[in-house]
């Protein structure tokens, strides 16, 4: 898989690319999401994540020893669904996901806003999935493509043991 220094810029420029085609198309996104497009200078992940616009958590400690890295770039209906990078557990492996962030609206609205709620739901999870599908297919680091490695790994440590 790859971790943060294995994650080059340009490889992150084409998820952040995948993810603007898919969730704006054609248009220009809005200026504030414009602006979180400005990132330090560096040739890795690593280095640029440590820019102000990435949100990490925790939030004080260097990029590669986060557990989750967040760029809010939203969506035409919702401005707070993120371009996620997640430490796979126990490696420093690290994925490319769509945090929706809209969970809590589920639990928070009222009984008139659920239908509201559910359809903006539903519009992120399309977005999510689009967005992952076209990164796997570009072979950018995904949980798919994460989980397919590690069968890989396993079925050939399998067949060494065999041999």
């Amino acid at each position: 898989m790859a971790t943060l220094k294995d994650i080059s810029r340009a490889a992150f420029e084409e998820a952040v690319r995948i993810y603007l085609d898919e969730v704006y198309g054609p248009s220009d996104p809005p200026e504030r999401v414009q602006a979180r497009l400005q990132w330090p200078a560096g040739e890795t992940l690593a280095e640029i994540a440590a820019g102000e616009v990435f949100e990490r958590a925790p939030a004080d400690v260097p990029p590669e020893d986060c557990r989750a890295i967040r760029l809010r770039l939203g969506n035409p209906r919702y401005p707070h669904m993120k371009l996620g990078l997640d430490r796979v557990p126990g490696t420093g492996d690290w994925i490319l996901t769509v945090d929706c962030h809209d969970r809590v609206l589920v639990s928070a609205a009222s009984e008139a806003e659920q239908a509201v709620v559910r359809e903006l739901v539903q519009c992120n999870a399309a977005f999510k999935g689009r967005i992952e599908r076209r990164w796997a297919e570009a072979g950018l680091p995904t949980f798919g493509r994460f989980v397919r490695d590690q069968l890989a790994a396993r079925k050939a440590d399998d067949e060494s043991r065999e041999a």
